[in-house]
């Protein structure tokens, strides 16, 4: 049996400590900690396997009598304690009729699709075929279906931040499953629902997790995350077409988990309100909100600057009736999103350079990607202040809902001028550690502290806790006589028309302002997916390097008033 993820089971503990109060625990919470204990042990030997059931079984019964004791003793507490659990079915039911939840592998045409009505009331299809599978009166083939409806039990619970335990009190089948008949030369066998078999017969708990779009993907198990991931939060890339994740922290859509067998359903808006945001994983210091605007649809308009307005990030959500495909037709939203967010001053054809995820099949394919969705990438530059350059970097991506003809653009762009800290050069990385979530409070790009005053070229060892050692580098081109004189380079050979030079106060210890979460971005990340690091895990990238004495990059680094490391990424060096 499938083992479930250590961190999964940790977020479930930690999610059943918050909501554990009094003699109570959350009864999904605990029967999620069960089944992950259960499927530790081998299902190899029968024997054992009796064993396991006569002794599940004895518990069982063994729990039931002392639930029924305990209930009889102390009446008052457990009814107190189930209360704290208990939630609003009208308003979860509304939240999941915003949702087509939908159980694939992603491979094949077979799928279990569920909508869920205001009242709690649900119907569905499964359905799958086998054209292959004929016979006397069925030349067309085989089809597997089940048309169900049915209802959730009102008894809706917290589960934890953005999940609610669910059960089923009713269901009906179109056909009686097991049954089979032949129309129009196909043959026709009834079956129950994939991926809800036997739910319905479960009443030691609430069999069912409804998470919201927002709550942390690290709740759910690695059988569960399997069945999402196989059609999100990865894609195909590369030469040789290589499978690449890309989970995000949080959900972008709604899922519902079946935990009796482990299957995940994945949700698709089909409301003609947003329901994800794109929003960037590291919140940039020095940035400050200037404008957030979230309309009742859940589209949205977030503006960030720093303090002179040199540097400004825009995040926008818009609505449309257009059908837009970035992967293969990348121009026509990037336009759009350009004219609705500048007008009359949106870029001109011969200003604007758009990249599509096939321009960029073999080289820096992976930075086409947002949580497996395909992005278009544009940049240009207009006159800024005292005739300084603007330089501008955006991401566009589009996503359509179910069955519906509104589809929801998202554009996020970065204005820097070329004086600004951080420089022009930092955008091309900070747009790269976007991310979709359901969640409408990290749409702001703003985090805390004054941001950088200054930068400094350094050759960086690897970090020792909330601190790193580095040696600031002066880059001497070959046209510098002052500094050539200076660092006695008289007889360099100046590959590429420069020089680095070490500064002669050697290495010294710069404590980082965000402590292990200051961001730190590489140009050659070994699964040339991410470019996003943070210093605990920014070690790992150095180790490639060699030898302990040998573990250094060299990059830039930008430092706060305080001499701190605020965001720091690798120089491209030729």
């Amino acid at each position: 049996m499938i083992r479930k993820n250590a961190k999964a089971i940790l977020a479930i503990i930690v999610m059943t400590l918050m909501f554990s109060t009094l003699s109570g625990c959350n009864p999904i919470a605990k029967a999620l900690l069960d089944r992950a204990a259960d499927k530790t042990e081998s299902a190899d030997d029968p024997e054992k396997e009796d064993v396991k059931e006569k002794k599940e079984a004895d518990e069982k019964d063994s729990k039931k009598k002392k639930k029924k004791d305990k209930k009889k003793k102390d009446n008052k507490d457990s009814e107190i304690s189930e209360d704290i659990y208990k939630e609003d079915p009208k308003e979860v039911f509304a939240e999941m009729s915003d949702w087509m939840f939908i159980f694939s592998s992603g491979a094949g045409g077979w799928s279990t699709q569920l909508s869920v009505d205001p009242d709690g009331s649900f119907s569905g299809t499964y359905s799958d075929s086998d054209m292959g599978s004929t016979g006397e009166g069925y030349d067309n083939g085989t089809v597997y279906l089940c048309n169900f409806s049915g209802k959730f039990s009102e008894n809706v619970r917290s589960a934890g931040p953005l999940m609610h335990s669910l059960s089923i009190e009713s269901i009906e089948f179109e056909n009686e499953p097991d049954t089979e008949e032949i129309k129009d030369d196909t043959l026709y066998k009834y079956t129950t629902p994939y991926g809800l078999e036997g739910v319905d017969k479960v009443t030691e708990y609430d069999p069912l997790v409804y998470m919201e779009a927002g709550a942390v993907t690290s709740a759910l198990g690695e059988e569960e995350m399997s069945w999402v991931s196989t059609t999100h939060f990865g894609a195909y890339l590369g030469e040789n077409w290589d499978y690449v994740e890309d989970k995000p922290e949080e959900l972008p859509y709604a899922v519902l988990i079946n935990t009796l067998d482990d299957y995940a359903f994945f949700g698709i808006n089909n409301s003609t309100a947003n329901k994800t945001n794109l929003v960037n994983t590291v919140k940039l210091p020095g940035l400050k909100n200037t404008e957030l605007t979230i309309n009742k649809d859940g589209t949205y308009y977030c503006v960030d600057e720093n303090a002179d307005g040199t540097f400004r990030v825009i995040n926008t959500c818009f609505k449309t009736h257009k059908d837009y495909d970035v992967y293969t037709d990348p121009e026509r939203p990037v336009r759009d999103c350009l004219k609705k967010i500048y007008g009359k001053d949106a870029p001109d054809a011969d200003s604007l350079y758009i990249t599509s995820p096939k321009d960029a099949f073999y080289t820096q394919y992976s930075e086409m990607m947002v949580n497996g969705y395909y992005t278009a990438s544009a940049f240009w530059s207009v006159p800024g202040h005292e005739n300084e350059g603007v330089y501008r970097d955006g991401r566009f991506l589009s996503l359509g809902g179910y069955e519906s003809d509104t589809s929801f653009v998202y554009a996020y762009i970065i204005e820097s001028e070329s004086s600004a800290f951080p420089a022009a050069a930092i955008s091309n990385f900070y747009i790269t550690s976007l991310a979709l979530t359901g969640r409408d409070d990290r749409i702001s790009s703003a985090g805390e502290g004054p941001g950088a005053v200054r930068s400094m070229m350094c050759d960086m060892k690897l970090p020792d806790e909330d601190s790193v050692e580095a040696q600031e580098y002066i880059m001497v081109g070959s046209e510098d006589k002052e500094l050539i004189k200076k660092y006695h380079l008289e007889e360099a050979p100046f590959d590429d028309d420069y020089e680095l030079v070490p500064a002669e106060n050697g290495y010294r210890s710069y404590k980082l302002a965000q402590g292990s979460n200051t961001p730190l971005y590489v140009q050659y990340p070994e699964d040339k997916f991410h470019r996003l690091f943070f210093a605990y895990d920014f070690d790992e990238y150095l180790n490639r390097y060699g030898d302990d004495e040998e573990n250094t990059c060299l990059m830039t680094l930008y430092l706060n008033e305080d001499d701190e490391v605020v965001y720091g990424y690798e120089m491209y060096v030729p």
